[in-house]
């Protein structure tokens, strides 16, 4: 049995699956996502789990190259957004509506059960390679 990481089998093969430039999300429980995305649904009731416990579960797994927010997020939810850079992101601000596009195009999601507004992040892959 695995020690440490993330032990939900799902969520493990995909973030497994990640290769270099490949989009993934990790979103609060109400963001829209297109038919048809592999998606994670860990929310078990509004609040739970929260945003912040499985971004720096999942985060701590992956290399992370790039990532987005919608614009809104530093106003309405700083604490998320702060906690993102915590995490060794630098995410880009994006208009919320060009958020949602992008998010489209996610090779998967991980929904939580966060009922504030705008904890979404999206993430590119990036390598593990030491230069």
């Amino acid at each position: 049995m695995q020690r440490t990481g993330i032990i939900h089998r799902e969520l493990a093969g995909l973030i497994a699956g990640l290769r270099h430039t490949d989009t993934f999300v990790i979103s609060d429980s109400g963001l829209p996502l297109a038919p048809g995305t592999p998606t994670v649904d860990l929310g078990y009731r509004y609040g739970r789990p929260p945003f912040l416990d499985v971004a720096e579960a999942v985060l701590a797994q992956i290399v992370v190259e790039h990532s987005w927010v919608t614009d809104q997020i530093r106003e309405i939810n700083p604490t998320v957004y702060t906690a993102l850079c915590s995490f060794g992101l630098e995410p880009e601000p994006l208009d919320h509506d060009e958020f949602k596009a992008r998010v489209r195009d996610a090779k998967f999601a991980v929904r939580t059960g966060e009922d504030t507004f705008f904890a979404n992040v999206l993430c590119r892959a990036g390598v593990p390679f030491a230069r």
